[in-house]
């Protein structure tokens, strides 16, 4: 990584951490330059705006999250067992990433969000919606909207990795299995 990448990812990696603790009003862009080791106007030099910014973050964990999902998707699987094993990667995403958890469950309730933003993000995970979408023309999952069936699957995968990161709950193995088939459940036909 050379030095320009490192200083973003600095900014973006502080983002992160502070938004987790403070929130996104909590979280002043001279904060985020002490927590990153640089100074405010390196982070305008990347970023015209402290909504640029949580823009980014918020794509650059969906660009990870994309990635992780590309890499293990296989096409040659039945349909329900494609999703039911994107449903459990997502979940334990997230219980590893419990920040960016954090960060994705205020964004999406946040004025940030919006559907530019998600339409513009949706090509990192392009498998997923394409099993969705392939699921409801082969009749096989409910003829819902995208965003009811985002909802049922990759939201409830960041509120229980919330959970549990907070201690509310502990997801095991088994819980884990027992929540992709009550997400299966709410999305099939």
């Amino acid at each position: 990584m050379d030095r320009v990448e490192d200083k973003r990812a600095a900014i973006l990696n502080a983002t992160l951490r502070l938004i987790s603790q403070n929130g996104f009003h909590g979280t002043a862009m001279s904060m985020v330059a002490k927590e990153a080791g640089v100074s405010a106007g390196i982070i305008y030099h990347y970023f015209d705006s402290k909504d640029a910014l949580m823009d980014e973050l918020y794509r650059h964990i969906k660009r990870n999250f994309g990635q992780m999902i590309n890499e293990s998707f296989d096409q040659a699987q039945p349909l329900k067992i494609q999703i039911r094993e994107i449903l459990g990667q997502m979940i334990r995403y997230y219980i590893h990433r419990p920040l960016e958890s954090a960060f994705l469950e205020q964004y999406t309730r946040s004025p940030y969000f919006s559907s530019e933003i998600e339409e513009e993000v949706g090509q990192y995970y392009l498998p997923l919606l394409e099993c969705f979408q392939r699921g409801q023309q082969e009749m096989i999952l409910k003829n819902l909207p995208a965003p009811v069936v985002h909802t049922l699957t990759m939201d409830v995968a960041t509120a229980l990795a919330q959970k549990h990161a907070a201690g509310f709950l502990t997801l095991t193995d088994d819980l884990i299995e027992q929540i992709i088939d009550a997400c299966w459940e709410a999305i099939r036909q």
